[in-house]
């Protein structure tokens, strides 16, 4: 399968959680830099901090679920900060058991890809 990206939003951030929010995340990405599968990993926050955006491009779907096993401390602590995430996947090629496995057990919507350069 080619790559795999996705968009992952913290949907509330109260500002009262914002700092902390912040510093997790920076611990979580030391640990994703370590991880060859993750081809990016960019958060980007709205103005006023209260949402934040994370932009993500793994060699496959097999690096997204490792991913979320390897920092699923991390990810518990931001969405209990920041609220649940509201995902999305863009897959780059065909579909495999890996994104098979998401589909059916995430809740996260994967669009299917059409067209593009």
């Amino acid at each position: 399968m080619a790559n795999l990206r996705a968009i992952a939003i913290f949907p509330r951030i109260p500002e009262e959680n914002l700092n902390s929010f912040k510093k997790i995340a920076q611990e979580m990405l030391i640990e994703i830099r370590k991880q060859d599968s993750i081809l990016r990993y960019d958060l980007f926050f709205s103005e006023n901090g209260s949402r934040c955006v994370v932009l993500e491009e793994y060699v496959s779907a097999h690096g997204v679920i490792e991913h979320v096993q390897r920092h699923a401390h991390f990810l518990e602590e931001l969405t209990k900060l920041g609220g649940k995430i509201e995902g999305s996947m863009f897959p780059m090629g065909k579909s495999d058991d890996a994104l098979e496995t998401i589909k059916a057990h995430w809740d996260s919507e994967v669009h299917i890809r059409f067209v593009g350069k």
